[in-house]
């Protein structure tokens, strides 16, 4: 009787172990190779990211600042790698004004604020509407309150402290805005350069906003009306913010890696207002 056949035998065995060895292998690197371009899309789409986070917060932190005869300048302190201003937190119309406040007409089409107003950590500039045009600063020296505008309307109440010849000049209808210092940093971390925020009225620390950059490539630069180098903070015309992008592992974040390291580079000049 013929014995029959079971099992695989030795050579079966040892080259179906190959050939999956082999199979897993391709099934490996096909894996590999697209996490990688799946890992440089997201990086280039963070890059991107950064670019226009940064982008945006730069302008809208220096495209309001200017100088004033009344309130000076916006910009308090410049350098290569940091800056000081003034950033509008709310803006509105006044209804009435006293030595010790001020009331701002409630409503939404005269009063528009990224959030309340803060005792001692923020100040106003109130504009005048009698005389010549100029801007007053003073404290923000109590919490706000709700109060009633001679018209009977609704009114924000900021208490402050306003010298009587000044006071004479503001009244209904003076733009007032609320604002506090912020300051833009460039800061190193991981051998890369971050764009980072903090309220400089609070003490806290430096927050991350953006990066990373190139340590090399980021910078601010401070120029008067001939264009040349600004000898001091109040000769400021004109500030520049450069950075050079870089992909997060190429600037130190995550797992690095020896292959292409992406870039994207981005100038923003903005002028100050009331240069002439």
């Amino acid at each position: 009787m013929p014995l029959t056949r079971r099992g695989f035998a030795l050579i079966e065995l040892l080259v179906a172990t190959l050939l999956g060895a082999v199979l897993a292998g391709l099934v490996g690197r096909l894996l590999l190779g697209t996490a990688a371009v799946l890992r440089d899309r997201s990086e280039r789409m963070s890059l991107e990211h950064s670019i226009r986070v940064s982008v945006g917060s730069a302008e809208a932190m220096l495209e309001p600042l200017g100088i004033d005869s009344g309130s000076g300048a916006d910009l308090s302190a410049a350098g290569p790698a940091r800056l000081v201003a003034r950033a509008i937190r709310g803006t509105g119309i006044l209804c009435d004004a006293a030595p010790d406040r001020l009331l701002v007409r409630a409503g939404p089409a005269s009063w528009r604020g990224l959030r309340a107003p803060v005792a001692n950590r923020d100040s106003l500039i109130v504009a005048s509407v009698i005389g010549a045009e100029r801007w007053i600063v003073a404290a923000l020296i109590g919490s706000p309150s709700t109060g009633i505008c001679p018209d009977g309307s609704l009114a924000l109440v900021l208490p402050t402290s306003i010298p009587v010849a000044s006071l004479s000049a503001i009244g209904a209808g003076s733009p007032l805005q609320v604002f506090e210092p912020v300051e833009l940093r460039l800061y190193p971390a991981s051998g890369a350069s971050w764009v980072g925020l903090r309220l400089a009225a609070t003490g806290e620390a430096i927050q991350p906003l953006a990066g990373p950059f190139s340590a090399a490539g980021a910078g601010l630069d401070y120029r008067d009306l001939q264009g040349n180098a600004a000898p001091a903070d109040t000769d400021v015309a004109m500030i520049t913010l450069s950075l050079d992008g870089l992909t997060e592992r190429a600037g130190g974040v995550g797992v690095s890696r020896l292959d292409s390291v992406h870039s994207d580079s981005v100038t923003v000049a903005v002028a100050l207002r009331g240069r002439k």
